[in-house]
């Protein structure tokens, strides 16, 4: 037996069958139903209006059957805020010899394949120019938020293609999308560079697995790729130059961090972070190059956060103290619905700064704030963030949760510090790459303890230089060549076997003293 599903406000209507889960037809039906834990049902995010047998409600997709013709609406409609700016970078303008024959309307296409949010950089092929730049959510975070789940998926599902083809799909998305946006057409496209996280260029390119997210977690291949941009299913009909990974988890979009931010001819102890589910962390000391990737998890992206979201609107992504009140700022303007990450280490920083909470993590209620502390119904305590039509709570969980991903981090950065044999205040510049760490606040990162307080006057945030790094590609192919040798003088550090990692995690979850 089948029914019919009408999903809203795309109006797409399709079969199912009797039992099927609503997550899995909204996948059928090409619908994007953020599900950062993977179907679990432990996340709650994929809440959406199910009308079915004379009755509407609101239900978990992943855990939610459909017995009878109905139809779904999402809860909301999320408009991904990406970052299309970073750090600038002149070079001179020498693309791919190879690239197609060039006319007035020739265009590059620039891509940034993360893994929560996919940018497509159009650029004019005669002067190398940004003309154009587009952002969609990656479809791949209906299997899960962060590239682990992802991978598993593949490894364990009976459809083991179909990150492939999201992905695919995804990436064609954009290039209609830019294109009709300056008026031009796929065989204007003379080149397509690509840079993204080891995991998501694996899922790509139909990389074996096994041995990336299993010891000894080492990559399929490594090195740069040029390949016609059909054959992995792109529309088009040009060469596509694919950046190098380092390896383990540390990929081709941290070596376009490194070539946009100049990282290998640093002379001075330079550090540079992603912060996010997957930290990617480098350091040199002016001689050498260090990496290494900490498994921070996702509540930065505000999943596993009982108020969290991404940082889409109607997210809190500011918050600070006027007058003994609490303010926050939200994206769009509007009523707030959620924290996002930005607006997750703001509040803690700032709760633990006004003594609300300990150096553990745990409640203080006799503080100023403190009477918006309150028991909820399971027993844990919780912060009333605000009380307007969606009632905003940080709870005693949320707050290990942040914990147990700003150690990651910290962690990573000791460890790599610990090889240089380096003290944090010998680092000249701290450089923040990715759209999350572009509205971070260097105070509030401090204050948590996710980087150390001696860095405060080195932080700067260079945007999304991953995808300036895909544009520089692009425009000078000698850098994409050069790339590789980065790459290979970059000595990757597997935190799963430091002898060191563990200690330094566990110092860091507590929240730091001033004499940090």
């Amino acid at each position: 037996m089948t029914h019919q599903v009408q999903f809203y406000p795309s109006g797409t209507t399709i079969a199912v069958p009797f039992g099927a889960l609503v997550s899995d037809a909204a996948k059928q039906a090409g619908v994007w139903i953020d599900s950062p834990c993977g179907g679990k049902g432990t996340c709650k995010k994929c809440v959406v209006f199910l009308s079915q047998d004379g009755r509407t409600e609101s239900v978990l997709a992943c855990q939610t059957r459909i017995t009878a013709d109905c139809s779904i609406t999402r809860s909301n409609q999320e408009f991904v805020r990406p970052l299309s700016e970073g750090i600038v970078r002149n070079v001179p303008y020498a693309p791919y010899p190879g690239a197609t024959a060039f006319s007035e309307r020739s265009c590059f296409a620039a891509f940034d394949l993360g893994t929560t949010t996919i940018v497509c950089y159009l650029l004019d092929a005669k002067t190398g120019e940004q003309i154009a730049a587009v952002g969609i959510q990656n479809p791949q975070s209906a299997y899960g938020a962060d590239v682990i789940t992802r991978a598993n998926y593949v490894l364990t599902s009976e459809r083991p293609n179909v990150m492939q083809q999201y992905a695919v799909e995804a990436l064609n998305q954009l290039l209609r999308q830019v294109l009709d946006t300056c008026n031009r057409e796929l065989n204007d496209l003379s080149l397509v560079t690509l840079v993204g996280n080891t995991v998501m260029l694996h899922l790509l390119l139909g990389y074996p697995l096994q041995h990336l997210v299993c010891s000894p977690y080492q990559p399929y291949r490594t090195e740069r790729r040029i390949l016609p941009a059909n054959q992995i299913g792109l529309t088009a009909q040009c060469p596509l130059l694919i950046a190098p990974v380092i390896g383990g988890f540390v990929g081709a979009d941290t070596v376009a961090c490194m070539s946009a931010t100049e990282f290998g001819v640093k002379r001075n102890p330079t550090l540079l972070i992603d912060v996010g589910t997957n930290g990617e962390i480098v350091l040199t000391d002016g001689k050498r190059i260090l990496c290494c990737s900490t498994a921070a998890g996702p509540a930065f992206e505000g999943a596993n956060i009982s108020c969290g979201m991404r940082a889409v609107t109607g997210a809190i992504d500011r918050v600070w103290l006027d007058n003994q009140q609490l303010c926050y700022s939200v994206i769009g303007n509007g009523d707030p619905l959620g924290l996002c990450g930005s607006g997750l280490i703001d509040l803690c920083a700032l709760l633990f700064r006004q003594s609300i909470i300990d150096e553990g993590g745990r409640f203080q209620e006799s503080t100023p704030l403190g009477e918006r502390i309150f028991t909820m119904t399971n027993g844990m305590k919780a912060f009333l963030v605000s009380q307007e039509e969606h009632p905003i709570v940080l709870t005693q969980k949320d707050i290990r949760e942040l914990q147990l991903g700003k150690a990651a981090i910290r962690a990573g950065i000791e460890t790599l510090l610990h090889e240089f044999r380096l003290a944090s205040k010998q680092i000249h510049e701290t450089l923040l790459a990715g759209a999350f760490g572009n509205y971070l606040s260097a105070q509030s990162l401090c204050d948590i303890g996710l980087l150390p307080r001696s860095l405060i006057g080195s932080i700067r945030s260079v945007g999304n230089a991953a995808g300036e790094g895909a544009k520089l590609y692009a425009r000078n192919f000698a850098l994409f060549e050069e790339s590789e040798t980065m790459a290979k003088k970059t000595n990757y550090i597997e935190l799963a076997l430091s002898p060191v990692f563990t200690e330094y995690y566990m110092d860091a979850m507590a929240f730091p003293c001033e004499e940090d």
